[in-house]
């Protein structure tokens, strides 16, 4: 190991950020909502793709069928999401979010954004480069893992 400690690390220094943004989004805006983080990805999950399946959703937020399953359901309890039965596939479900749903998906969204801009605006032009470096980043860690990078 180099000199470098590990504190300065770039892999610390990753996943320090993303645990204090974590943190900022469920103090701010997930608790007082009543939702977790990973019920939230599956709200934005279904925002996105319109009328997923379960597996759709999983897939697109690299969850498990079964955690998808247990968050859906606990979605659905809280009124957020609804289940409707695939007319082409009656075994199959389509996720949808309900009006409450999509209030609450919309409004967090729109202040972890504000949130999120007004803290990486302190990067001035540098904030270009560093989303170009992440997505670069975010493609090579997808291709040692042999997957496809989700959406850009």
């Amino acid at each position: 190991m180099s000199a470098q400690g590990f504190r300065d690390s770039e892999v610390y220094l990753l996943h320090e950020i993303t645990t204090r943004l974590d943190r900022i989004a469920r103090q701010r805006f997930l608790d007082p909502a009543g939702i977790t983080y990973p019920e939230f990805l599956v709200l934005m999950a279904v925002r996105e793709a319109g009328a997923p399946t379960q597996d759709d959703v999983a897939v697109f937020v690299d969850m498990s069928t079964s955690l998808v399953s247990q968050r859906v359901k606990a979605l659905v309890k809280k009124g957020f999401l609804r289940q409707k039965g695939d007319p082409e596939n009656r075994r199959r479900v389509r996720l949808g979010l309900t009006t409450a749903g999509t209030s609450t998906v919309e409004t967090i969204y729109a202040s972890m954004v504000g949130e999120a801009g007004r803290l990486f605006e302190a990067l001035g032009p540098a904030r270009a480069g560093l989303r170009k470096m992440l997505l670069g980043l975010a493609e090579g860690l997808a291709r040692e893992e042999g997957l496809e990078r989700q959406g850009s």
